[in-house]
């Protein structure tokens, strides 16, 4: 029975937009194949009709889904990651490593009709312009939120015990990583949620199995939690453990998740202040359990009751005004495609499907 994963490679940040595409397979992948073309072109419908297909045949599939439409795919791998295709263009412009000998570009701006785009030349750039400046204005929102998110951690900072803080990251991670062997593994870094015209959304219950042991963690932003996930990533880098790092959505310098393969062992931050993981959990093996706000001491919080009050309602509010404009933008692109669908030869993307099927497929039996 085959395996499906839903992931995201790229997200909408405090930094813009932010891309770990390289780490959505290795070099050993037996073939990548890179989709280029407009808007409209039949890129993600490509790969879903793909992706269903092999699934049906019983492979394993990865999705990687787009933070500015969620409904979209920008990637997906097939099997033991043996076949990799992805969108490569922009926002998240994927070139040839290893041109023809592992990657080959697949070009659907062959299937349409040059005539009628360039008759529509002024309302294309038009809207790709506009499409464009939606998505700076979202990200200066968003900067906006992590300077409020900034000043927020600060009081928690200030109020928490650093030590015992920092005697629990040591017992936690060492109880954590104990079970792994120091043998060379790859670490993989990769978004579970994303920041989309939808709102802040999450794929976790695709992750993390029924059979994996959970070590959770929650506290206030500042109190620790992500201090201990830093540690423990780099603990997974210094000794080439095998795992996957699972970054923040709107800030990808932090962590929300560490995923062990080997020990099918996670770390999980469930402190729900940007994603609620909790919802989408189905296992009940929980090895650990520890909250970072028994560190704090209250009473210097209460020196900062109205300044946290004030930075969580500007993060509140910053998130809401990015996702409206995000989700404007999403407007913006739809109605671009409006240009692009009808300039397309579907029927000879139909033909050129099942050649490429045949050719996944016969790449998958070596």
């Amino acid at each position: 029975m085959s395996k499906a994963r839903d992931l995201f490679l790229g997200g909408n940040t405090c930094y813009g937009f932010y891309s770990f595409y390289d780490f959505i397979v290795s070099e050993n992948v037996l073939k990548k194949y890179i989709f280029k073309g407009g808007p409209g072109v039949g890129k993600s419908f490509l790969m879903k009709k793909i992706a269903t297909e092999f699934a049906a045949r019983g492979y394993d599939v990865e999705y990687y889904w787009c933070s500015s439409d969620n409904n979209s795919l920008d990637g997906i791998v097939l099997g033991n990651k043996q076949i990799c295709l992805i969108d490569g263009t922009t926002p998240h412009i994927v070139e040839p490593k290893f041109p023809g000998a592992v990657d080959e570009i697949i070009n659907l701006g062959q299937f349409w009709n040059k005539d009628l785009i360039t008759d529509n030349r002024t309302n294309i750039i038009n809207l790709t312009n506009g499409v464009s400046k939606c998505f700076q204005r979202a990200y200066l929102r968003l900067q906006e939120v992590n300077c409020a998110y900034s000043e927020l951690k600060t009081y928690y900072e200030e109020a928490s015990d650093s030590s015992a803080v920092k005697r629990n990251i040591i017992a936690l991670s060492e109880d954590f990583l104990e079970a792994c062997t120091k043998a060379t593994g790859k670490v993989r870094h990769l978004f579970s949620g994303a920041i989309t015209p939808e709102g802040i959304v999450t794929k976790l219950g695709s992750i993390i199995d029924k059979d994996m042991s959970l070590y959770t963690v929650k506290g206030s932003p500042g109190s620790g939690v992500k201090d201990l996930l830093t540690y423990v990533a780099y603990i997974v880098e210094a000794n080439a453990i095998e795992a996957e790092i699972f970054h923040n959505p709107f800030n990808p310098d932090e962590i929300d998740l560490i995923l062990l393969p080997e020990t099918r062992a996670v770390l999980i931050d469930l402190s729900d202040t940007f994603l609620d993981y909790s919802g989408e959990i189905t296992s009940t093996r929980y090895k650990r359990q520890l909250d970072f706000d028994q560190f704090i001491d209250e009473s210097i919080l209460d020196l900062y009751v109205k300044n946290i009050d004030s930075a969580q309602n500007r993060i509140e509010f910053g998130l809401k005004e990015a996702i409206t404009v995000i989700a404007k933008a999403k407007d913006l692109h739809d109605k671009l495609e409006d240009y692009y669908v009808p300039a397309m030869d579907f029927e000879a993307v139909e033909v050129f499907y099942h050649e490429l099927l045949e050719e996944i497929a016969q790449n998958l039996r070596i």
